[in-house]
Order: structure tokens, then sequence, then C-alpha cells
């Protein structure tokens, strides 16, 4: 399952309207996160771990994943994390949706974490899962 695959995603980007975006980029860093968590958790994190070491920082949650095997095919992932996390984290998505310019487009956006998806779902059903 891609990230285009649910909640209207390339609708929201057609729409091209500001509250739009604002709700496209808040899925997008609920699917980054969640399935950068999801992979946390397949390779033996809990809930605990990951609200102690990763809460919702993507670029946490991205480099957690790595050291444990997670790679990385599309090249724009780091970016989307590094640009996206400092206003996830914090609620303020519609600050970073009203930059002029903007520092990262809808399109690229939705590729990278459809990218990452891709990714994680990969590694999942590649590896069995650790014991313990």
């Amino acid at each position: 399952m891609r990230l285009s695959s649910f909640a209207g995603a390339h609708r929201l980007h057609a729409a091209g309207d500001s509250h739009s975006r604002e709700v496209l980029f808040h899925l997008i860093g609920c699917a980054v996160e969640l399935s950068l968590k999801s992979y946390l958790h397949f390779r033996g994190w809990n809930d605990d771990r990951c609200r102690d070491e990763v809460r919702h920082d993507l670029v946490k949650a991205l480099a957690a994943a790595e050291r444990l095997g997670l790679h990385r095919r599309h090249p724009d992932v780091r970016m989307l994390t590094r640009i996206l996390a400092p206003y996830y984290r914090c609620l303020r998505i519609r600050e970073l949706t009203r930059l002029e310019p903007t520092p990262l487009s809808s399109e690229r956006a939705l590729r990278a974490a459809e990218g990452l998806l891709d990714d994680v779902l990969a590694a999942v059903a590649e590896r069995p899962r650790p014991k313990g």
C-alpha cells in the first residue's frame, strides 16, 4: 500500500489551495512517522522506547530505522524528514505551507513519502522478525 492509495493524497495535491496543502503535509508527516515506527517495532522496539527516543521527531525516527538496517532508496526521504520534522513535531505544518518560496513541493514530498513506504514494506517482507 502506498500513500497515494489512501486519504486522497493526490486529490489534495491537485487542489492546490493552502488548506489542502496543509492537510496533505500533515498526512505525509503521519504516514512517515507511523511507517518508521512500524519498522522500529518490527526490529524489536516497543512503544515506550519509541516514545522515549523518537517521540514525533521524523529525523530521529529515520536515523534509528537506518541504524537498524532500513535502506532508503528514494533520494529525497532524508530531505523530506529534515524539512518536515521541525513543523510536524510541534504541530506547525501551517507555517511550513505558507513559506515562500516553498522549501519542498507537494509532489516531491508525496513521492519521497511513497518511496519510504515502499522501502518499509519491502524491508518487513524480506526479513524474519527478530525474536525477543
